[in-house]
């Protein structure tokens, strides 16, 4: 285990007459070094400044970053005054700092992050709960720039995450006014209280991830101050667990299911102690095997086998029925071994590819085909995992999700479109303009292939590849291409989505998504297109005009298109959470989460939705309460979406292989 280090800055009195002394930071350090210290809580070792000149500081930042391992975790913690410079640079206040000498008297954004970029270790974390336009008296000249402080964009960096109060021209509140008696900043009492009292820990596993505690804090600082809106920036593997939650208790429903008279009411509850005992922490873990243990010996038999069941790691079995009168003498069978049907979350096979495979697969007519890293297409048997053929492309690697046409099979990769014959593996055409990456994914719709690059979708002769026309639209790359009906639709690496008729070389509509580069290939359903972005925004536009129906906020970037099912959208995202929002309305339904971050779209079979994450698992994951069902472990992250296909489902992973698992039916 790393250690676990904080460095808490507090400014409030300033030399410089025109910096407004505030009354917060004081409180907001003593109360957060209270709860990060306690080791029934957050177990860091804190130290505190208050009211230091900048040299004493900078001291103190470069002992924080000093000598750390990898597994080391620091925070750094500051509030008071953020100042701009005339340049736009973002500079923290000290005690000593004077307006007219930024460079020299405060601590520059730019040291700050130098220093984080200097350390070794990877799980760095900075909290800034302060304003810049609040620093100034109300007749003073505010500095130069536009209207953000852009502090996410200052302090990126790899292993890092950033927390911010706000990032505008906006004052960080101490109540409702920048100076006044306020005893805490909006922003720091409800990370402090979501660290004291659990509220932080949104999916009940007794850890507060740093994630849910940004979440936390961003809906309780909007609820109450509309005008400040607090800012997350990430670049981690896998999840950082910034406390425990200390008041973790079993559900209310759960502990009235428990002591129910009436048996599927305990039956129900087993299913969620055996999530909290899939998903928690020990003392989580503990509970939950505590009580499933008693309910083992429950009087009724199938509570009490269910319960079992989940202690011993295997499936249910349920009570053998009555034993029937006798029959008449069974018709011989075959002899040799019965084979029982493999559970869910079994391996059926596996593919060994050319490298990493973050190719979605494709399955048509008994054979699954996806590419690989190294830079070939394959046939795989569905029913064998036995290689049909392999084509190498010799283009780079090969991500795009193959689409089939009769005897040709498209993939791109990089600058080319390839078609492939699918039963020799040999290829008949390739289509490139050179001057940009082709879109990841094709669109194919009666005799025409759709296909996209820098800022041109090219419609083309689906048998022969030959071009019938390109049309310039947007001004950026295409990242995909999908049909609805005979009209391309296409999302670029800047932040729009345009429509264009793939035979009347018409253009239909363009929208821009928010402020943020769209993300993988959408959800189309009914008339609506489901798109997610980098922002962390789903949006659900009308495919007739482009016209924006819903858009909700999951809080952290989205890699991957969404998917919609049964009127329910489920989407992934860097927070290492599945959503699963009404397709109507946005509505939040369920959120799952996972050990890794969700880049994947989701596949649903039946009353089952799976999923891949970087922590290397596939889930599954039930469509009406978002319970676990089961999970299966490969040997590297997973950014291949999974397909299911007759009750299999199919999925590549970095660890260079391709799975068939089965599902439920």
């Amino acid at each position: 285990m790393g250690r676990r280090l904080a460095l808490l800055i507090a400014n409030y009195t300033y030399e410089d007459e025109g910096l407004r002394r505030l009354t917060a930071p004081a409180h907001d350090a003593e109360a957060l070094a209270e709860v990060l210290r306690d080791p029934d809580i957050a177990g860091f070792d804190v130290t505190i400044l208050v009211n230091e000149p900048h040299h004493r500081i900078g001291e103190a930042l470069g002992a924080l970053f000093h000598d750390r391992r990898h597994d080391d975790l620091t925070l750094l913690y500051f509030t008071g005054h953020g100042l701009k410079d005339d340049e736009g640079r973002l500079h923290l206040a000290a005690a000593n700092t004077r307006r007219d000498n930024l460079l020299f008297t405060s601590l520059p954004a730019e040291q700050i992050d130098r220093a984080m970029s200097g350390c070794m270790s990877r799980r760095q974390v900075l909290i800034l709960d302060c304003c810049y336009s609040g620093a100034f008296p109300a007749a003073a000249r505010l500095t130069k720039g536009d209207a953000d402080v852009h502090t996410l964009e200052r302090f990126q960096g790899r292993g890092r995450t950033v927390l911010t109060a706000s990032d505008a021209t906006q004052y960080s509140f101490e109540g409702d006014r920048v100076s006044g008696s306020a005893p805490q900043s909006v922003f720091t009492r409800h990370l402090v209280q979501g660290l004291r009292d659990g509220g932080a820990d949104l999916d009940g596993d007794g850890d507060i991830t740093l994630d849910e505690l940004y979440a936390y804090v961003h809906d309780r600082v909007v609820g109450e101050m509309p005008q400040q809106r607090p800012k997350k920036q990430d670049d981690v593997e896998g999840r950082i667990v910034i406390a425990r939650n200390v008041n973790w208790a079993l559900p209310a429903h759960l502990r009235h299911a428990l002591r129910s008279p009436i048996a599927t009411d305990r039956l129900g509850a087993v299913e969620s102690l055996a999530h909290l005992y899939r998903i928690g922490n020990e003392t989580v873990r503990g509970l939950a095997e505590e009580e499933l243990r008693r309910l083992s010996e429950d009087d009724s038999r199938s509570v009490s086998g269910a319960a079992a069941a989940h202690l011993q790691d295997r499936p249910v079995v349920e009570a053998p029925a009555p034993v029937p009168a006798p029959a008449p003498a069974p018709t011989p069978v075959p002899s040799g071994p019965v084979r029982a049907r493999p559970a869910p979350g079994t391996e059926l096979w596996s593919f060994q590819t050319d490298n990493c495979v973050r190719s979605t697969p494709t399955v048509v007519d008994g054979v699954v085909y996806v590419g690989g890293d190294g830079g070939s297409l394959h046939a795989v048997d569905t029913a064998t995992g036995e290689r049909r053929w392999s084509r190498a492309l010799d283009a780079g690697p090969v991500r795009s999700t193959p689409a089939v046409r009769g005897d040709l099979v498209y993939a791109t990769a990089r600058r080319i479109l390839f078609a492939t014959d699918t039963g020799t593996g040999q290829g008949r055409w390739d289509f490139g303009e050179r001057r940009a990456d082709v879109s990841a994914t094709v669109g194919v719709v009666a005799d025409r292939v759709c296909v996209a690059n820098s800022g041109t979708v090219f419609v083309l002769d689906a048998e022969t590849g030959t071009k019938h026309w390109g049309y310039a639209v947007g001004m950026t790359p295409h990242r995909w291409v999908v049909m609805d009906g005979p009209v391309a639709i296409v999302g670029n690496t800047g932040n729009h989505v345009y429509a264009v008729d793939a035979y009347s070389q018409r253009r239909k509509w363009g929208t821009r998504v928010a402020d943020s580069p769209v993300s993988g290939a959408p959800a189309l359903s009914d008339g609506i297109l489901y798109v997610g972005n980098q922002r962390g925004e789903v949006h659900a536009l009308e495919t007739s005009y482009g016209q924006r129906k819903w858009r909700y906020d999951t809080g952290s970037p989205i890699r991957s298109a969404p998917t919609v099912a049964n009127g329910t959208v489920y989407v992934g995202n860097d927070d290492e959470r599945l959503y699963a929002l009404d397709a109507a309305t946005g509505e939040v339904k369920w959120r799952f989460t996972a050990t890794g971050p969700v880049r994947t779209t989701p596949a649903v079979a039946g009353a089952t939705v799976h999923f891949g994450s970087d922590d290397g698992c596939v889930y599954a994951v039930d469509t009406a309460t978002g319970r676990e069902r089961w999970r299966f472990p490969t040997g590297g992250p997973i950014v291949s979406s999974p397909v299911v296909d007759g009750g299999v489902l199919y999925v590549g992973s970095d660890d260079t292989r391709l799975y068939a698992v089965r599902v439920a039916d």
